[in-house]
């Protein structure tokens, strides 16, 4: 009987649901964040795996839920384990049954695909890294014609296909992800497809930056073209509402030991992995300093276009001073993460912008502001501002009034600086 091996569980803390967290991978994608990529955890059969998730469960919800995700690594790598996992799920009683893949295996063995489906699972969602040849070869280190095979295999099969594909200035852009749209829809012009922002934080390799909004969104108006359920993720740039807020996990590890664990600890598990695998301290310091703009991203997650809390001149959210948090990349303009502004009365997003201006140089409004010859002052769009957690494009713009105790928050699209 094989083995894999099993980083973790994750509870879901919104609906009973569960994640399987499976290390080793074919591939060594140059950007990838994860340490389960890299072999480790505890080394358990199908039937071991099945018997720690039931009692985790039960612990926890006092059931079996019926949803389940199985990724990593990479959850192919072991047929006989996959299979034997989808299979017991199923005889548990679970009704969903998602493989999160890079779909090489898939492709590699024709019978892999149907076996998965005769076994039990309901849903594939395959990440696409590049269509050229080359591309994907220098970025995985492997062909991509497998990948496209199982693409597919499981759209001839009763399996629910989503693909994926992360953009990357410079390696994955749009040009590319035409490529692939229009390999997709020669197979199926219905399926989903997802096109994620690449998110240099706690990457293997800084192969590139994040990309803008204007070119994701150049990326998804050509892949619209030929795939009418393209998306772009934004996560919690943009647009909302968000799901909802869940800022903790809860991690059950193989021994059953259980920890809530927070982006904190997420952010500390994936540096201490680039610790290990990397050898010059100056690299763990290069990705710490993005950690400031991934908390802030984070604390907008789970706020709606409605206010969570609405500007008040009245009581005690008129009483302090207004609170200003810069993205990294205008680090070297403030000289600082974030600054407060004293306010007498009511002033407006348009005149906080005026003040930071002043104090910061001709530079900082250069940087953030558009100023048009009628005196006209937006935001530029590699930005966004945020007022007590909402999008201001949601309320006023910038004619949004602002009192003391309120806070601002200004997100770069491009990371670095």
């Amino acid at each position: 009987m094989t083995k894999r091996g099993l980083q973790y569980f994750t509870l879901s803390e919104i609906e009973p649901r569960i994640w399987f967290m499976l290390t080793g991978c074919n591939f060594h994608c140059k950007g990838c964040f994860r340490p389960a990529r890299d072999e480790g955890g505890t080394k358990l059969t199908a039937e071991e795996t099945l018997e720690r998730m039931e009692q985790a469960c039960l612990n926890y919800y006092g059931k079996v839920p019926t949803e389940a995700m199985i990724t990593g690594g990479e959850p192919t790598l072991d047929k006989e384990y996959l299979l034997s996992l989808v299979r017991g799920l199923k005889a548990k009683g679970f009704k969903k049954i998602v493989l999160m893949t890079n779909g090489y295996a898939l492709g590699l063995d024709e019978s892999y695909v149907p076996e998965l489906e005769e076994a039990g699972l309901t849903e594939a969602h395959v990440d696409v890294k590049a269509f050229s040849e080359d591309v994907h070869k220098w970025y995985t280190g492997e062909s991509s014609k497998p990948v496209l095979r199982a693409i597919e295999r499981l759209d001839a099969s009763g399996i629910k296909l989503v693909v994926q594909t992360v953009y990357m200035p410079g390696i994955v852009e749009a040009q590319e992800i035409e490529k692939i749209a229009q390999f997709l829809a020669s197979v199926n012009r219905d399926v989903g497809y997802r096109i994620n922002p690449f998110a240099p934080i706690f990457a293997y390799e800084r192969v590139t930056r994040r990309p803008t909004l204007a070119e994701m969104e150049r990326a998804y108006e050509v892949a619209s073209q030929y795939l009418p359920n393209a998306i772009i993720s934004r996560s919690c740039y943009r647009e909302y509402p968000t799901p909802p807020p869940q800022k903790t996990w809860i991690t059950v590890y193989p021994d059953l030991t259980v920890k809530r664990r927070g982006m904190e600890d997420q952010r500390e598990d994936r540096l201490s992995w680039l610790s290990e695998v990397k050898s010059r301290e100056s690299v763990v310091k290069d990705w710490r300093k993005e950690e400031w703009d991934f908390s802030l991203r984070r604390s907008l997650v789970g706020i709606s276009e409605s206010p969570a809390r609405q500007s008040d001149p009245k009581g005690e959210t008129g009483q302090g001073p207004l609170k200003v948090k810069f993205p990294h990349s205008l680090h070297g303009l403030t000289k600082t993460q974030e600054t407060e502004l004293d306010l007498d009365g009511a002033t407006t997003v348009r005149e906080v912008m005026e003040r930071l201006a002043a104090k910061y140089s001709d530079k900082f409004r250069d940087t953030v502001l558009n100023v048009d010859k009628g005196d006209l002052i937006t935001i530029k769009r590699s930005f966004n501002v945020y007022l007590n957690g909402v999008d201001i494009e949601s309320l006023q713009g910038m004619k949004t009034e602002v009192y003391g105790n309120d806070e601002i928050i200004i997100l770069s699209w491009v990371s670095g600086g």
